[in-house]
């Protein structure tokens, strides 16, 4: 009887930590996602990019999410 007992515990432990290791799993790769997806969005938007028009004015890009840069 000892014995399903400490099993029984065992499998509690495992499965309890196998639940965390997906959660923080998702969550990097959550905000791998959002850091990427931040990057490329500034990225299409000319972010510390400057374009020149036919009239000689520079024009600088966007950038999107960055209160240091504006």
């Amino acid at each position: 009887m000892q014995t399903r007992t400490r099993r029984r515990r065992y499998d509690d432990n495992a499965t309890r930590v196998r639940i965390v290791e997906i959660i923080a799993s998702l969550a990097g790769m959550t905000i791998f996602a959002f850091f990427f997806a931040w990057v490329l969005i500034n990225w299409v938007s000319g972010c510390g990019e400057t374009f020149v028009t036919y009239t000689g004015e520079r024009i600088h890009g966007e950038c999107i999410l960055m209160p240091w840069r504006d």
